[in-house]
């Protein structure tokens, strides 16, 4: 399934970009043909009302705190119509291991979950790179596979990422080559546990494997998933999830390109910390 993509970047604050990957023979890729290389042009816009904007000023700080990085974060109430609120430049990034969510819920949808759950299990827990590959290869590998993991990414309100059906580069998966942008990440994420065959899911990234609990793995009870890895440009750690709330349930997704592994986290782990600080101000929601 092919995807045109509108060039037209996303305007927001300052910026961060985020990736999973393991060592390169066993990771996920870099950027995919079949999504828009544009980037998001600044803005000095931030979303108003008092349950953004304290949220928003503590993430700028942190931002403000590191220019050498690439850094940020997006927000929005779960459910299927939710706005979703940015604070940083969130560029399209190559999706890493954050693509094995909807890989995921494919097999699922597929009718496999049963019969594939130790794999679904082991690439969302521990990100296992091999699991990965028998779940798509249980949809059948090439064309077949990236239009089922489209279909779900379209199920989820994001109909801009494409998946490569093939390997572009050397030694990585194709679909971690998706290139995805922030935005559409968070409307996914969102729109995640409404969707019909996604409890197993959101069960599974609820338990990440030591190791991997950086970032969002700061807020008790949050489900989500990471991904990482090397770019051109420079390291990028990215991660996806849902946080729960006294009122609902808010979907946060944030990306940072750094010059290392260790700094991308550091930085992740300084943007929950913030988040986690405001927790009450999140915009929150609940599937319809």
């Amino acid at each position: 399934m092919a995807r045109r993509l509108p060039a037209a970047g996303v305007g927001v604050l300052v910026a961060l970009t985020t990736a999973c990957t393991g060592s390169p023979a066993r990771s996920d890729g870099a950027t995919s043909p079949r999504t828009s290389s544009s980037t998001s042009t600044a803005s000095t816009t931030a979303p108003t009302g008092r349950p953004a904007t304290a949220p928003a000023r503590s993430l700028g700080r942190v931002i403000g705190a590191h220019p050498e990085a690439e850094i940020a974060v997006a927000r929005s109430p779960v459910g299927t119509k939710g706005a979703v609120r940015v604070v940083g430049d969130a560029q399209p990034l190559v999706a890493r291991s954050t693509i094995k969510v909807p890989l995921a819920l494919a097999v699922v949808r597929a009718g496999h979950g049963q019969q594939m759950g130790p794999d679904i299990d082991r690439a969302l827990t521990a990100s296992d790179n091999e699991a990965a590959g028998r779940l798509w290869a249980d949809l059948g590998g090439g064309h077949r596979a990236a239009t089922a993991v489209e279909v779900q990414l379209e199920r989820g309100r994001d109909r801009r990422t494409g998946v490569p059906p093939r390997v572009t580069v050397p030694g990585y998966s194709p679909f971690g080559q998706s290139t995805r942008r922030l935005t559409d990440q968070t409307r996914f994420t969102a729109a995640l546990p409404c969707l019909a065959g996604s409890t197993s899911i959101t069960q599974a990234m609820g338990r990440v494997a030591d190791g991997q609990r950086w970032g969002l793995g700061g807020i008790d009870g949050a489900r989500y998933k990471g991904g990482w890895g090397p770019t051109p440009g420079g390291y990028v750690v990215r991660q996806l999830g849902i946080v729960t709330g006294a009122k609902g349930a808010t979907a946060v997704t944030l990306q940072v390109r750094a010059g290392n592994h260790g700094e991308g986290i550091a930085v992740a782990d300084e943007l929950v910390e913030a988040l986690r600080s405001h927790r009450g101000d999140l915009p929150t929601g609940h599937c319809p």
